[in-house]
């Protein structure tokens, strides 16, 4: 096992690619984590999703249309850095990671996707030996429109839910898996192209585990899943193959639990 990048009572940070950490470890209680998504998504962004390599995708970045010019200028920034590749893609390493999640996890699996890819996830975690159960939603008020006008946006991002064999047990009663916050955002928002906000994580970490659970975070990103494990007592491995965002991460937990949460990103 590499030495750790950050650790501290709670939470044990690796600076590696989850594909070199995974193999190493034991079983743990859950995987709960944000992985990058399908390199076509990225491709969309960056505006090569027409056959001539220049689409209204592409036009639409640049310049702004319409009514939805303030959108695409306050989140320029963070898409061109998607459309620049900053946190790779999951194309090539999806089974393989799926494989790993299903051999070391006790209980529940949460892994998020892009739309278009949470049937590959369903169906590499039913091949690792999980139990598919359900496909959850963070509900996002304020997503970003669709900036060319000549389709819907997408106000949503799907959850793929699974569990090792046997007997399930959740925080959750009969209440369904559809979470509603905002995007992360404003000067409490992480140096991320794409952090999840503190509060969607809390709740689905308050749902899915309980106190003293070791959960792991095979992509850390910005260190919401770790920092929400932190707060409600559960302890966390998080991986992270970018060692920007592994500085980042650390920063943040390692400010303590006032500073910590005194402040959330809504």
């Amino acid at each position: 096992m590499l030495r750790p990048y950050y650790q501290d009572e709670a939470v044990t940070l690796y600076h590696s690619d989850c594909r070199e950490i995974l193999p190493q470890l034991e079983l743990v209680d859950h995987v709960i984590t944000d992985p990058p998504y399908a390199r076509d998504v990225y491709l969309r962004v960056r505006g090569d999703d027409s056959p001539g390599g220049k689409s209204p995708g592409q036009r639409g970045l640049v310049k702004p249309l319409g009514a939805f010019g303030s959108a695409a200028v306050g989140n320029g920034p963070r898409l061109q850095r998607l459309a620049a590749g900053d946190i790779g893609h999951i194309d090539y390493m999806l089974d393989e990671v799926a494989a790993q999640i299903g051999r070391i996890v006790r209980r529940w699996a949460l892994v998020f996707s892009d739309v278009e890819t949470c049937h590959r996830w369903r169906c590499a975690l039913e091949a690792s030996g999980m139990r598919y159960v359900r496909t959850g939603a963070w509900v996002k008020p304020d997503a970003m429109p669709q900036m060319t006008g000549d389709r819907p946006a997408v106000g949503f991002e799907p959850c793929t839910i699974a569990h090792a064999q046997g007997a399930m047990r959740w925080n959750g009663g009969g209440r369904q898996a559809l979470w509603t916050h905002f995007i992360a955002k404003g000067h409490a928002r992480p140096d991320h192209p794409c952090p999840k906000p503190e509060p969607l994580m809390v709740e689905i970490v308050s749902l899915f585990t309980d106190p003293g659970e070791l959960i792991v975070d095979p992509y850390g990103g910005s260190g919401t899943t770790a920092v929400a494990a932190k707060r409600l007592g559960r302890r966390c491995i998080v991986i992270e193959e970018k060692e920007q965002f592994c500085e980042g991460m650390a920063r943040r937990l390692a400010q303590g639990a006032l500073a910590l949460f005194g402040e959330q990103a809504v």
